[in-house]
Parts: structure tokens; C-alpha cells; sequence
């Protein structure tokens, strides 16, 4: 099996990926962030707000989340959508002016995304080195699990 770093992925011997004893996951996320200037009422976290509004059919597709394209094709989705698994996040910290787009896929999909370059995360961050006020514009590779604090629970 393997596991993803921000530098591609790594092959290990475990069954389930697992990054220490008990540090199990299954998904891995790929993070697009950049910060933002409060010059001129915002306007360069209005502006990342709209490039990831315009880049929306193309981000969806990641995650075979349902878009507009695919209304129009009828397609089929039965077990391609697990929301638990397969998501797109945005995050705005007003403390440190970070904006933060967030795809999350299972291992699989996760990992036929990386051979396609991480499409459209090119197209994404260029748009957003282009705008004006925006610094530090990154992306970087984590594993990303929900975690049940609970246990299981007993029916």
C-alpha cells in the first residue's frame, strides 16, 4: 500500500496505510491556500471567492460531485459519491488572512488525481498569483480523517 507526502507517494508494506502504529487513514487531501490583504474593503478575498465560484464544474469533477455538466448527461453516480470521503472545503481565517481550498478523496481516487497533476490546481493557483493583494500562494498534500471520539455505538 502506500501513503501520500507533499512530495508524491511512498510504498509501505502495511495493509491499511498507516503513517505510526494506530495512525491509520484512507483518505488524503490536497490544500490550495494563499493569503489575503484587507486593502480596498477586501478585494483580494472577494476575488479568491470568485476564481474558486468560476473554477466550481472544474474543482467538482475531482470529487464526481454533481455538476452542471453532468445534469445534462444523466449520468449515473450510485456508489461513486461518499461525502464522508470525497469533499471540497473552503476556509477563511480572518486572524491570519489565509483562504483555503480544501479536496479530500479516498487513496484510489486520490492517487489518479496526483498522475493527472492535480488538475485543475495549476489553473487555480495561477489565478490566484495573478490577483492583486494575494501572497503565499502554496498547496501541500496531508492525510485528512474524520475522527469518532465516541466509539462505536451500540443499537
Amino acid at each position: 500500500k502506500h501513503f501520500c507526502t507533499d512530495k508524491g507517494w511512498a510504498w509501505v508494506a502495511h495493509v491499511m496505510p498507516s503513517l505510526a502504529p494506530g495512525v491509520n487513514y484512507e483518505s488524503c487531501a490536497r490544500e490550495w491556500r494563499c493569503k489575503w490583504s484587507s486593502d480596498e474593503d477586501m478585494a483580494s478575498l472577494k476575488a479568491c471567492q470568485k476564481i474558486l465560484e468560476d473554477m466550481r464544474n472544474d474543482i467538482l469533477e475531482v470529487t464526481h460531485d454533481f455538476t452542471s455538466k453532468q445534469v445534462k448527461a444523466k449520468e449515473v453516480l450510485n456508489g461513486q459519491l461518499d461525502v464522508g470521503r470525497q469533499t471540497v472545503q473552503r476556509i477563511v481565517d480572518q486572524d491570519s488572512s489565509s483562504f483555503k481550498v480544501i479536496v479530500k478523496l479516498p487513496l484510489d481516487k486520490f492517487e489518479a488525481w496526483e498522475k493527472k497533476n492535480f488538475e485543475p490546481e495549476a489553473t487555480f493557483l495561477e489565478a490566484l498569483r495573478a490577483t492583486q493583494g494575494v501572497s503565499q500562494v502554496e498547496a501541500q498534500t496531508y492525510t485528512l480523517e474524520t475522527v469518532n471520539l465516541m466509539g462505536k455505538m451500540q443499537v
